[in-house]
């Protein structure tokens, strides 16, 4: 919480159908949040599903959702429409039993040291709890190991939990360095220069595409986390058609890359019931992996075909071969495997990404694979079933399902 900044607090009521499934956040008081507090924010319609058809983005209802299910906070620069500009406000999201309470304050432009200090809190709380899962897990494969007959394999557990505990700490530790430096001499340069109005756009750009990466490092531990000692990679599923999905991955990463060029190809039927978000995140991977390490002035194809009870996804790009010897890890965590002429040039990341995709692929009750050669190219083939309903563990109605 920011001491001595005017702020407020709006408490939202969980709106369920008959059968108790979420469907939106209603504000409990929307008379109650005073114009003085917060300025625009008086002017928020009174449902969350509202807010981004109002023009305010940076929230959205699955943030606040996951938020009640796990009960792990967030924190969101909203950008709030206020006449011919654009309005800050930062919003922090707690859960508190069954409501979703957000506390707004004004996020002025200049304000970029808060942002730091939340992405080191932020950094030092995953690093703890990171640190904290492993060591818990290590204690219990210690307690494994007294039984005489299971004292060998349990051994053999604990060396490799070990070992992939220090590449973990070690490997966040290298990747979160450089993020966290840009942002430190970026808060530093704003609060000891006088600045353009370019300049300090500039440095506000570069702290929040970095904390930006850091925050896609730290949703890639939880992931992991998940995957590894809660179960499974969590799904929220219901009706999707697969090709928006595809349309709306290719027109963001074209976007963010330009020079290249991105084919989508649609066959067949598209609809199905899965994990929209989720399944934005396998083909966001793939298809970066395949801009990042393919033939820079060659193609990638994105194809979405079904075959028989299935859904296909094809990602292929021209260029250098995967070798032979790094397939059959691929998928494995901290894998990451380029070509000579990747090295040095890569995205900030842990080498969690085509682990992550092959959990998300796994919990819908598909398969994932690659084939890769001189000739051919690279191709990743992510295959799934119509109904991912299916492969799911039975739970009670309505709630959050794992895999």
């Amino acid at each position: 919480m920011q001491v001595g900044r005017p702020g407020a607090c709006l408490r939202f009521e969980s709106m369920r159908s008959a059968e108790g499934e979420l469907l939106d956040l209603r504000w409990a008081a929307p008379g109650a949040l005073p114009d003085a507090a917060v300025g625009p924010a008086s002017q928020l319609p009174a449902c969350l599903s509202q807010w981004e058809g109002e023009g305010v983005r940076g929230l959205r209802v699955e943030d606040c959702v996951r938020v009640l299910a796990t009960g792990e906070p967030l924190s969101r620069v909203l950008r709030v429409p206020q006449g011919g500009t654009e309005a800050r406000l930062r919003a922090v999201g707690l859960r508190a039993e069954d409501t979703f309470v957000l506390w707004l304050w004004p996020e002025p432009e200049e304000d970029d040291a808060w942002a730091l200090r939340e992405a080191l809190v932020g950094e030092r709380e995953a690093r703890r709890r990171a640190e904290g899962a492993l060591a818990h897990a290590t204690a219990r494969l210690a307690r494994e190991a007294e039984d005489g007959s299971a004292r060998h394999l349990a051994m053999v557990r604990l060396y490799e939990e070990a070992e992939f505990r220090e590449r973990f700490i070690g490997m966040l530790g290298h990747d979160l360095r450089n993020p966290l430096n840009a942002i430190a001499l970026s808060a530093r340069v704003l609060s000891q220069r006088a600045l353009s109005v370019a300049q300090q756009q500039q440095c506000a750009a570069r702290i929040e595409s970095s904390a930006a990466r850091m925050g896609a490092m730290i949703s890639d531990i939880l992931d992991l986390t998940r995957a590894r000692l809660a179960g499974g990679i969590p799904l929220h599923l219901a009706t999707v058609n697969l090709a928006t999905v595809c349309r709306l991955v290719v027109e963001e990463l074209a976007t963010a890359h330009p020079d290249r060029r991105i084919d989508f190809a649609v066959e067949g039927l598209c609809v199905g019931f899965w994990d929209a978000d989720r399944l934005a995140q396998v083909l966001s991977n793939l298809v970066g992996n395949a801009l990042e390490h393919g033939a820079p002035t060659a193609p990638v194809t994105l194809r979405c075909r079904d075959v028989d009870s299935y859904q296909v996804l094809e990602v292929h790009n021209p260029g250098e071969p995967i070798a032979s010897q790094h397939l059959e890890t691929l998928f494995d965590p901290f894998r990451r495997v380029g070509s000579e002429r990747d090295k040095g040039h890569r995205r900030g990341g842990l080498g969690l990404g085509l682990f992550i995709v092959k959990q998300i692929v796994q919990a819908h009750g598909g398969d994932v694979g690659v084939c890769s050669s001189e000739a051919e190219g690279t191709t990743f083939t992510v295959k799934l079933p119509r109904d991912a309903r299916e492969s799911q563990v039975s739970s009670p109605q309505g709630a959050r399902r794992f895999v």
